[in-house]
């Protein structure tokens, strides 16, 4: 008895629902791509420059307490950095302008001043103003109790 065969014929091609799989996927990538390749805003540059800083004034402050020394961090409005024993040296945004408000003792120069934090929690105090076009940052260094407070506005 003979055997008959049914080929079964094959269509060639992509059938709907994998052609939407993969336009879906490109349009995914397409949106990443887009925002990874924008840069940040400078609003979202100068808070997160303000609140880096404030993190490091809040953990120079513990430095203080915790070792029973002077901690200091200390801020150049030239090229636009601070540096503390604990953080290191950190960068506010370039095209921010930025005032700064302390005792005539912390002058370091000119161009640069100091916040320095003692063993009990005290501070020399100080405030800090970040600004630019569209959003303006304070920074406020209580002198008797050292703590940070940072607002963005």
């Amino acid at each position: 008895m003979r055997r008959i065969r049914f080929r079964q014929r094959r269509h060639a091609g992509f059938t709907m629902l994998e052609s939407l799989v993969v336009l879906a996927l490109v349009a995914l990538l397409a949106g990443m791509s887009a925002q990874l390749l924008r840069p940040p805003s400078a609003r979202l540059r100068l808070e997160s420059a303000t609140r880096s800083f404030c993190a490091t004034l809040r953990a120079t402050r513990s430095r203080a307490i915790a070792t029973n020394s002077e901690a200091s961090v200390v801020v150049d409005l030239f090229s636009k950095t601070y540096a503390s024993p604990v953080g290191g040296v950190g960068q506010f945004p370039a095209e921010a302008s930025l005032t700064l408000d302390i005792a005539n003792t912390q002058h370091v120069s000119e161009r640069a001043g100091a916040i320095t934090f003692f063993p009990d929690g005290a501070s020399t105090g100080g405030d800090m103003t970040l600004q630019i076009p569209e959003a303006r940052a304070t920074v406020a260094v209580n002198w008797l109790t050292g703590e940070a407070s940072c607002a963005l506005a």
